[in-house]
């Protein structure tokens, strides 16, 4: 029987995962793959899913900006009045 990690270190792993992940290229994500579902016991399929949906969640999170939503808010006042 597979002993699986605690949820906190599975996503502290993640974390760091992702930083090497997203920078890897094709024969190092497979490496890197490899050893992380080994550690977390995770499907292979399951596990490039939850990297590649928080490398794109970083991405989103840094192109928004403060402002934004105000000039979207007063272009859309502008085009209906």
């Amino acid at each position: 029987m597979k002993k699986m990690m605690s949820l906190s270190a599975r996503k502290e792993m993640l974390a760091s995962v992702t930083e090497i992940y997203s920078k890897a290229g094709r024969a190092e994500k497979t490496k890197i793959i490899d050893g992380f579902t080994a550690a977390t016991g995770y499907d292979r399929k399951y596990a490039i899913q939850i990297l590649l949906q928080k490398m794109l969640y970083q991405v989103q999170c840094k192109k928004q900006s403060g402002q934004g939503r105000k000039f979207m808010m007063r272009n859309l006042f502008m085009c209906l009045s």
